[in-house]
């Protein structure tokens, strides 16, 4: 049934993240490095799954990504239930490389009624996917490390590249609240759980832009009907206008012309929001603005 493939796909999500994370964590060390390949292959599952501290460290970083990715879909499935919306199971999306998933989903089998039901369905999955990664996101700020880069001098060949996850503004205020402002080209070593919460918080940014079927194009329209049909197209250039400092967002911008720039209508337009939903919409924009990165990931050469 139903739940069993949702079972499934969580553990077949849990294995993915388990194995990629390995690598992809001392990717992100400036006191580590590692040649362990960003895709699944014997190679990869061989070495992270019979090392006991490359298997700990995938899992540190696997489980509470996982759970936090539960967490934000559990968020829009609950409310589902509770205003008796047939709905599918979260199901999860693994991926054989990169971080070793695409996230998860649900999928609402019936058309939403009103336009309270909408928010309250598009914003469920942020609010309870926050909740879940902020403990995750302060303990691993908290027992991450600064530490300096050591540039790379013109004309030589960088030793090794490190991976940097972009800063957003909640990594951005729990680093100067735990560790002060970083020297310049100073890093944070990230403790697992803090990349884990990094994830979480980029997820919760792509859900929130408010454009189409996302969980932010749920929320504006429902906040603010029709205007959303028509920004829509100008909230999409800015998006891609932001593809030129990470070309990911060009990825992204492609995906979403496909799936439709324009929220579909609900049944009904009336009643509106109240005073208290209102409110849930603009905390749903202060989570974005904290969890937006416009460079999500990049690449620096280091030297030795």
């Amino acid at each position: 049934g139903p739940w069993a493939l949702a079972a499934l796909l969580v553990l077949a999500t849990l294995f993915t993240t388990t194995t990629l994370g390995a690598g992809f964590f001392l990717s992100t060390r400036t006191d580590l490095t590692t040649d362990l390949p960003f895709w699944i292959g014997a190679e990869t599952v061989g070495r992270v799954w019979s090392d006991p501290e490359l298997l700990t460290t995938g899992l540190s970083f696997a489980l509470p990504l996982v759970l936090i990715l539960l967490c934000h879909e559990l968020g829009h499935y609950l409310v589902c239930v509770r205003r008796g919306i047939p709905t599918t199971p979260p199901l999860f999306l693994p991926l054989p490389a990169l971080l070793g998933t695409l996230g998860a989903f649900i999928r609402i089998r019936a058309p939403i009624r009103d336009r309270r039901e909408l928010l309250d369905v598009g914003v469920g999955g942020p609010l309870a996917g926050f909740a879940a990664l902020l403990p995750f996101l302060v303990y691993g700020v908290a027992r991450s490390t600064p530490a300096a880069v050591v540039p790379v001098p013109a004309g030589a060949d960088p030793s090794a590249l490190l991976l940097v996850p972009g800063g957003n503004l909640a990594m951005a205020l729990l680093t100067r609240l735990f560790h002060g402002p970083l020297p310049e080209g100073g890093v944070l070593d990230l403790h697992p759980f803090a990349l884990a919460a990094w994830f979480g918080l980029l997820a919760t940014a792509l859900n929130l832009l408010p454009i189409g079927q996302l969980d932010g194009g749920h929320i504006l329209f429902a906040a603010a009907g029709e205007l959303q049909r028509r920004l829509a197209p100008a909230l999409w250039v800015g998006l891609a206008l932001v593809g030129v400092v990470w070309p990911g967002w060009l990825f992204w911008c492609l995906l979403l012309v496909l799936i439709g720039l324009r929220h579909p209508p609900v049944v009904s337009m009336e009643p509106g929001l109240d005073r208290r939903r209102l409110a849930v919409a603009l905390l749903a924009l202060v989570l974005f603005a904290l969890s937006f990165s416009p460079v999500p990931l990049v690449w620096i050469p280091v030297g030795g």
